[in-house]
């Protein structure tokens, strides 16, 4: 039986309201140019006709628009079916109202109001075709009260005709242009139904090939410390000295550490890990990692460590922001065997919109803070760049790599509520870890606690936003600290 969510056609009740919310007033220029288009018509066509209509037209918009605005922002978490088809009779409202006056005007014996008339049937139309509803029912119901503005507009005219060619003709040609109307509107929610399966099946299918690459890996590797932790105890009883045994035992404790450190990479990946969130300065963290780095880099390589100028604190958990960095740390120097320079940089930013993801995750409107691990290597070749967060996916030799490094540090920006994204090009990668700024000292007292691991399994974040030569992330604008 479906949910509650999901009606028969198995819609997802709130995204199909969220959807019809940004269709009609989502696009703030768009809505305000219609808005603005409605109101000066009605205003001119006032005095240019010298009628009240055009104010009461102008006031069904409005209160139409009013309550149908109220009851898209106010439904819940979960919606139900009945909700959306309310919504859908809210907008047949709108249709009616709208197009009454250009089936009015379009009849008359002006030439500048029938062509007006003419323009807003046609507009309305578009926005039909582009607004493509996927319920049935709320479609059905666009197309007549469509047909209902047509069959006026065929009524004033054969009243304004006698002979029987300019009636049957006029009859014929609405007929012709409401069944247009109606097969383009059935076409377009095929097509549209059609593509949403299509993206499902393909997200599936990368859901299943992720599962198993993964386990895959996992059972690979393990395979390995197995091997070598039962190997060390086999040969423990062999041995004749309690040195050799030591070795034996300090080689399997050594392999069993190692599990442990996969485990902790896989936890991490999947956003099991608990995490101790506390505010930090980002400097702070960059001169720790500096530290680091020193014993990890060859001096064949520069660092280049650019810490902002004034504090910039974000919400995070500081061992797993250090390991994050080292992960990216290394795999840079790894793209330098000949040398090169290393840059570690961190600077604010502010996202004016949601950035919605291509996984279904969105990335909020707010302050982040960008931390930017660059180097000047080889770069990535653009056919893999979308799989190196990918776990255990690895281009580096047999032994020296898990594939579990940046998908770590993908689950940690994720978990944290950021991001990370990767430019690259024949000159070198750069990969930006998208952390939200902390708020106040104050507010942060008052508020913060132990961030709770996301319940999103790993396998919903396979399609995770990368891009080649150049990153691209909408509404964002960088300021300099």
């Amino acid at each position: 039986m479906a949910s509650q969510q999901s009606d028969i056609d198995g819609i997802d009740c709130r995204k199909e309201i969220d959807r019809l919310f940004d269709l009609e007033y989502g696009r703030h220029l768009d809505a305000l140019f219609r808005f603005g288009i409605i109101f000066t018509v009605g205003v001119v066509l006032h005095y240019y006709i010298d009628t009240t209509l055009t104010l009461w037209w102008m006031a069904a918009q409005v209160l139409g628009h009013a309550v149908h605005f109220l009851f898209l922002r106010t439904r819940g978490e979960t919606c139900s079916r009945r909700e959306v088809m309310i919504a859908g009779a809210m907008f047949w409202y709108l249709v009616a109202a709208f197009i009454w006056l250009p089936a009015e005007l379009i009849t008359s014996a002006d030439p500048a109001l029938r062509v007006g008339g003419a323009a807003g049937i046609g507009a309305m139309l578009v926005f039909l075709i582009y607004r493509s509803d996927r319920v049935l029912t709320i479609m059905l119901g666009e197309i007549f009260v469509i047909g209902c503005a047509i069959a006026w507009v065929v009524f004033r005219t054969i009243q304004q005709v006698n002979h029987p060619g300019a009636i049957i003709g006029t009859m014929l040609a609405a007929v012709g242009l409401h069944v247009y109307f109606t097969l383009t509107m059935l076409a377009h929610r095929r097509v549209r139904i059609e593509a949403e399966r299509a993206a499902l099946r393909s997200v599936q299918a990368q859901k299943m090939e992720a599962i198993g690459q993964l386990a895959g890996g996992v059972a690979h590797d393990f395979n390995n410390i197995l091997t070598a932790v039962i190997g060390n105890l086999d040969l423990y009883d062999a041995m004749d000295t309690d040195a050799e045994r030591l070795n034996a035992v300090t080689e399997a404790k050594t392999a069993a550490l190692r599990a442990a450190e996969l485990v902790k990479q896989l936890l991490a990946y999947a956003r099991r890990t608990p995490m101790q969130i506390a505010r930090r300065d980002v400097s702070t963290l960059l001169e720790q990692l500096q530290l680091l780095t020193r014993r990890l880099l060859p001096a064949s390589i520069t660092q280049d460590f650019e810490a902002p100028n004034t504090p910039l604190w974000v919400a995070l958990d500081e061992n797993q922001f250090i390991t994050a960095l080292v992960n990216l740390v290394v795999n840079a120097r790894d793209a330098m065997p000949n040398g090169g320079t290393l840059t570690v940089s961190a600077r604010p930013v502010h996202l004016f919109t949601d950035d919605a993801q291509p996984d279904g995750t969105v990335l909020n409107a707010g302050d982040y803070a960008e931390v930017t691990v660059a180097d000047t290597g080889t770069g990535i070749p653009p056919e893999i760049i979308r799989r190196v967060t990918e776990p255990f996916f690895t281009t580096k030799a047999v032994g020296q790599g898990s594939g579990l490094g940046l998908s770590m540090v993908d689950g940690f920006a994720r978990q944290s509520g950021g991001l990370l994204t990767i430019d690259s090009s024949p000159e070198g990668t750069a990969m930006h870890l998208l952390l939200p700024i902390a708020p106040t000292e104050e507010i942060w007292n008052d508020t913060a606690q132990d961030a709770q691991p996301s319940e999103m399994p790993p396998s919903q974040t396979q399609n995770r936003p990368q891009s080649g030569a150049s990153r691209t992330v909408p509404g964002l604008r960088t300021s300099q600290a």
